[in-house]
């Protein structure tokens, strides 16, 4: 037997989840409602001569803007009223802070493909900038996103597929330029007078140079090369662009080999580029950072950039005048950075690492002189993205009982201008930290929701597998909105009785490089599984858990890796719930490999893959996914379901008509996560046998 649920439209599945017509929400509906309507905090962004910092809250599903002076209490200054799947990003205020520039609609990950349509109006909404002007009026840019205030305010540019658009604040603004590709990042000059343009073409991404004349210039394009230039950043005298060139390996490039990355500074006024730095062979010779973690140059002429060369991600520093090149990592080995900023006077460095502990992650500072850290945030907070407004230092953070949310610091003072909010009744559990062996022996980490004290007896478990799987899961909610929804999960499945692990398997980030490009990850052979499993054994060797009634749930690459739990070992995951996971991982075509290593690459991605194992697969597994999907393509859970028809495997399946990867409303997240609680507790709670 299997079971199909396929609902048309949004309210008709509110209603066959929440309630009959006549009927209040279960307390499980109004438990998780009143978790997921906590405000969580994102996008947090400061002025650079003003000590003003806006971000985005959603609050019960709503989205809307905050401003805050000197970490005084925020006020609102968007007034939307619903939870329509609008996302608002792209904060940015003026230097001097009197204006705010963002965007509505749209996808921040897929800028430049059609605008979500996750609440399915007739008319669907388009991705616009706004821009709230000193007055408080609120004016339509235009349409596109991404924009950036010049450094003195006058203009503000943004982009649109291969367009770029200029203007006055207030004013219609012009197309200055348009080129084939997308625009992906714009830089400006320090006296505005010029806009550095990151341009990716498919193949390979090139940096174009625009100057902002009164008749109008064409583009100069820095000298380009057959790999990705990006990262741009401007000297501080505005004469230099340094900017990275990597080139992508092919899968079969031996791993310590090869000089994948460099620095390159470009000289304006002579129109010559060269090479400052070429990333040696061995660790860090492929180039990888977090989003945002790019390129900076000092008032002293040196260069920040993150490096792995040490098998960690730090933040290290060249100089960009001397003739023999020294370089210096400023931060700690053995941790790895999330975000920096360079103080305004360029005499230290703000960031976020794991020093001491991969598992917390705080804010630090540190003085460009090579002077040990100082941490600046609790230690009963994770911190993961800084910025800086003025004279003050902000930080979004988290902790065990609340979602992400912005911290001041400013003239020593630690300032919070978020009131928490706690759900009525409910106890957060602080998660276990644990520690256990890998299939292979390597040491993985996780954290370990139990039911509440007193709650005695044998439970069922659940492991927690996240996606990316450049991905962190920690003791405390995550600054991540995704993941800050999974832990609320978590915390709320423990709440109902269950046990639950979640598992940082290799591949994810935290621990290094060796962890994160560990052997065999992924279509190379799925070596992550063997933590995966590793888990579900300490869950079943666990005294307080019943056996036979351990399950697994994650999305993205977290359902890719629930299916292939299922799929392999039907014998240990009894059940499973898959959010929009991968099912089929092999690729169409590999350029530059011979018949015999396309053959071989074929086949080991087909035997990564959770459908080659489908004839032992028996355990009911839940499927849920939004048919905007950008990340992982809806057909693969179509196939899947097909598949598992084929051989009356039991499943039940949900759709979202319009949803993208990450379901842009917090009720088709409420809905989703009461599906399977319901799921599990009727596979594993009620103890169903197979």
């Amino acid at each position: 037997m299997f079971l199909r649920f396929s609902l048309c439209s949004a309210s008709a599945l509110l209603i066959a989840i929440f309630s009959s017509a006549n009927a209040a929400p279960s307390k499980d509906a109004t438990q998780l409602n009143a978790l997921l309507a906590m405000p969580y905090g994102n996008g947090l962004t400061g002025a650079a001569a003003a000590d003003r910092l806006a971000w985005v809250e959603r609050r019960n599903g709503i989205r809307n803007i905050l401003i805050s002076d000197g970490g005084a209490t925020p006020r609102k200054v968007t007034t939307y009223t619903q939870d329509d799947g609008t996302d608002l990003w792209g904060l940015t205020l003026s230097p001097d802070g009197r204006m705010l520039a963002f965007v509505e609609g749209g996808d921040p990950e897929y800028p430049n493909d059609h605008a979500p349509n996750a609440g399915n109006p007739a008319v669907p909404g388009k991705e616009t900038v706004h821009v709230i002007l000193p007055d408080g009026r609120t004016m339509v840019a235009g349409e596109g996103h991404t924009p950036s205030f010049s450094p003195d305010g006058r203009l503000l540019a943004f982009m649109h597929g291969g367009t770029l658009l200029v203007g006055q604040p207030g004013k219609a603004p012009r197309v200055a330029m348009a080129t084939p590709g997308q625009i992906t990042a714009l830089h400006w000059s320090p006296d505005g007078s010029r806009l550095a343009i990151e341009i990716d073409r498919g193949s390979h991404s090139l940096i174009a140079l625009w100057q902002n004349t009164s008749g109008g210039s064409a583009p100069v394009f820095l000298p380009a090369a057959l790999g990705n230039d990006q990262d741009a950043t401007f000297s501080a005298d505005g004469k230099s662009i340094a900017f990275v060139r990597a080139y992508k390996p092919l899968l079969t490039a031996e791993r310590g080999k090869g000089h994948f990355w460099s620095l390159h500074v470009y000289d304006i006024a002579s129109s010559t580029e060269r090479t400052l730095w070429t990333a040696p062979e061995g660790a860090g010779s492929h180039f990888w950072a977090p989003e945002g973690v790019g390129l900076t140059w000092t008032h002293d002429g040196q260069l920040l950039f993150p490096w792995e060369g040490s098998g960690w991600l730090r933040l290290c520093s060249l100089p960009t005048a001397a003739t023999t090149m020294k370089l210096h990592c400023l931060t700690p080995d053995g941790a790895e950075i999330a975000s920096y900023r360079l103080s305004a006077d360029g005499s230290r460095v703000y960031y976020t690492a794991n020093i001491g502990d991969p598992d917390h992650w705080r804010a630090w500072s540190q003085p460009l002189n090579g002077s040990q850290p100082i941490a600046l945030s609790d230690t009963n907070e994770q911190v993961m993205d800084l910025t800086t407004a003025g004279s003050a230092i902000a930080m979004m953070a988290t902790s065990v009982t609340q979602p992400a949310h912005p911290v001041v610091l400013q003239d020593h003072n630690r300032r919070l201008p978020v009131t928490p909010v706690v759900p009525a009744g409910f106890k957060f559990v602080t998660p276990q930290e644990v520690n256990i062996h890998s299939d292979d022996g390597r040491d993985i980490h996780g954290q370990l929701f139990l039911p509440p004290a007193g709650d005695a007896g044998t439970h069922p478990a659940l492991v927690f597998v996240h996606g990316g799987p450049h991905r962190q899961m920690l003791p405390a909610f995550n600054a991540m909105g995704y993941y800050s929804n999974a832990y609320a999960m978590n915390q709320f499945l423990a709440s109902r009785g269950y046990i639950v692990l979640a598992v940082n398997y290799r591949s994810g980030t935290g621990y290094g490089l060796s962890f994160r490009d560990a052997p065999g990850i992924g279509r190379a052979g799925a070596s992550e599984y063997g933590d995966v499993h590793a888990a579900g054994l300490f869950l079943r060797n666990r005294s307080d858990v019943t056996p036979g009634r351990i399950g697994i749930w994650g999305g993205s690459w977290g359902g890719y890796l629930t299916a292939l739990a299922l799929a392999r070992n039907s014998d240990l995951f009894v059940a499973g719930a898959d959010f929009h996971g991968v099912h089929d991982m092999t690729e169409p075509d590999h350029a530059g490999l011979s018949p015999d290593e396309k053959q071989r690459e074929k086949e080991s991605e087909w035997r990564s893959s959770p459908i080659a194992d489908i004839a032992h697969w028996r355990s009911p597994v839940l499927l849920i996914h939004g048919d905007d999907d950008y990340n992982v393509e809806f057909e693969q859970s179509v196939l899947l379901a097909r598949m598992l028809v084929a051989r009356n495997i039991p499943f039940e399946d949900h759709v979202f008509p319009g949803e993208r990867h990450a379901f842009l409303r917090t009720q088709d997240w409420q809905s989703a996560y009461l599906w399977t609680l319901r799921f599990f507790d009727a596979k594993l709670a009620a103890g169903e046998s197979r």
